[in-house]
This record gives C-alpha cells, structure tokens and sequence, in this order.
C-alpha cells in the first residue's frame, strides 16, 4: 500500500516540435550577358557563328584516331582562332548562324540536328582611351568557371584599324541616296569624339556646316556645336569630314562626294591646301598622289600600334561537349 501511496513520477510533458523553416525558393540566376553598351558604337563590333561540335568529334576520333576521352579534353580547351572568327566564308567546322526566330537546319556538312550546334559568340572591342577602363572592368566581371569566357588579344596598326572601320561602314550604304552622307558623318563623328552621344545630337539637325569661329577662342578649343537645326565643325574636323566622304565614294564615279559637292582628287587637293588643312597638319607634298598618301597617315594614325580584344563566349560549346559524355552524335549526309 505504501508503494501505491507513493506518488508516480510525473512524466515530462512533450516538447513542441520545432518548427522546421520554410525552405526558401532558390533565387534564379540569369544567364551572364555581355553588356557593350556603355562603349563607344565604333569601337566594338560583335559576330557570331555556329560550330558543329559532331563535325569536330568525327575529325578527332575518325581521321585523327584521338581516344574518346582524349577528344573531349581537346574539346573543352578549344577556342576559335582570330580567322575562324573574322574570316569572311565560314569553312567546317563552321557556318553561318541561324537566328532563335528562324528554324534550325542540319549541318551543312555532316546533317547533325541542331542540338549538336553551339553558337560561337565574339564581341570585339578596339583598345583607345574611351574603352580601356570600361574593358578592363568588363573582363573582371565576367565568369571564370571552366574558362567560360576567353579574351584574345590581337595586335594591329592604327592605319589597318581604321580602313577596316571604313571598309565596315561602307558595306552597307547606298550611294545613290544622298543620306549617306548624314551616316557616314555620325560614324566618323563617333569615332573622332567617342565621349558625345552623338545621335541625339544628330536626331535634330538637318545641316552640316563649317565655322571658323570655332577653335579660335581662348581656353580648350571647341571643335563643334548645334544651334536651330544645324551642326557647326570646326575647320580643321569638317575638312577631315570632307576627307573621310571622298574616300568613301571616290570609287562610284568621277572623284568623290562631299558635303560640299563632288570632288576630284586634284580639286580636293587644292580645296584642302587653300583651307590651310595640308599645313596645319604638315602635308607639304607638291603633288595630290603624294599628299593623299600623307593625309592618310594623319588622319589613319599610320604605323602606331593598335590592338583588338575579342571576348569569346564558349558556354554553349561547352554544354555540346559535356552532351558528348552521354551521347554520340550520328553523322549522316547533309540534306536529308
């Protein structure tokens, strides 16, 4: 009775479970973009081209005899060269790139379906002061893992940077429409003078003119300005204006046309002798073939060094590759 009189332990009352914290979502990580925006518009340009990643698996492992895992290796390491990326005809593994809105046809070589295709995407950039700072921040933001991004650098002459700035604007205007004129001026402007948004400023004008009285004020030289619908150069940047026209249309017909009208070399000549552009810039050639020649090295940047930096995005060849470790494509003739 004396055990039954004692009191039973109490038993420990439970603990609350612990309420388990809601799981968060995972934040979605957008896909790293190459953001060229706050560059110079002539300086950086961007191309881009499709490789057949079953073309190359077919070179290393049949013609080569490379062992599947070695051609891999060889695969991820893989950057294009600055022909494969620059040249003018894509050549195997190589096409040209089909935009997302169109469909995908095979391989123009081997008849691969498109998931065996990876964009090869190249953004450009012309070093100079304008861009320098901006490419060094850019290159230090962009991924590292697995050398998604490889930045090349290629090194040039200022002379051949500029004829390939010219041959590019040129491509595509119609020399038959006088307009050409207000878009190759807005090029050249950009390039002259990358700091000034230009296309706003061009967006209200409707006149291109010369003014001698700018850049002879005291203090830094000020070398244009709008005022009711017209764009004033100063005379040093609208001859170098009218220079830039000729050597743009000088092929179409009988000399070249300007602002001002059209121009034979000769006549250009003696236009830009007469204006003090020769002297002031050092041309003292007795002859216009002669003094073209110089007022290409001055206006060029002649022999100068120059350099181009090429940011290759591999990442979608990359994903081709590590497709390869599961599957093999199968090759079969182009077409069908």
């Amino acid at each position: 009775m004396a055990a039954r009189a004692k009191k039973r332990a109490a038993k420990p009352a439970k603990k609350a479970a612990a309420k388990r914290p809601a799981a968060k979502r995972p934040i979605a990580k957008h896909p790293f973009r190459v953001d060229l925006s706050a560059f110079p518009t002539e300086s950086v340009m961007r191309t881009e081209r499709s490789l057949c990643v079953a073309c190359v698996w077919q070179i290393f492992t049949r013609a080569m005899n490379l062992a599947p895992k070695t051609a891999l290796a060889e695969m991820k390491r893989y950057t294009p060269s600055f022909e494969e990326l620059t040249s003018n005809e894509a050549v195997r593994p190589f096409f040209a790139a089909q935009s997302v809105a169109q469909s995908k046809p095979p391989c123009p070589y081997c008849g691969s379906p498109a998931k065996w295709h990876a964009r090869i995407e190249a953004h450009r950039i012309e070093s100079g002061k304008a861009t320098d700072a901006l490419r060094r921040t850019l290159v230090k933001a962009l991924p590292k893992a697995n050398d998604q991004f490889v930045v090349l650098e290629q090194k040039a002459t200022q002379q051949h940077a500029f004829f390939e700035w010219l041959e590019k604007i040129s491509a595509h205007l119609d020399l038959e429409d006088p307009a050409w004129l207000r878009e190759v001026s807005l090029h050249y402007l950009s390039r002259k003078e990358p700091k000034v948004n230009w296309a706003p400023e061009f967006a209200g004008i409707h006149s291109i003119r010369r003014s001698r009285r700018l850049g002879m004020e005291s203090g830094p030289a000020k070398s244009w300005e709008t005022d009711q619908g017209r764009l004033f150069l100063a005379p040093m940047l609208f001859d170098e204006l009218l220079l830039v026209q000729y050597l743009v249309s000088r092929s179409q017909l009988a000399g070249g046309l300007t602002l001002e009208r059209r121009y034979t070399l000769p006549e250009l000549w003696h236009r830009l002798r007469h204006s003090g552009y020769l002297r002031s810039i050092g041309v003292e050639a007795a002859n216009p073939s002669d003094a073209l020649e110089q007022m290409l090295g001055h206006l060029s940047g002649g022999e100068a060094s120059a350099r181009y930096y090429y940011i290759v995005d591999r990442r979608e060849l990359l994903d081709r590759v590590k497709a390869l470790g599961t599957g093999k494509p199968r090759a079969r003739a182009a077409g069908r």
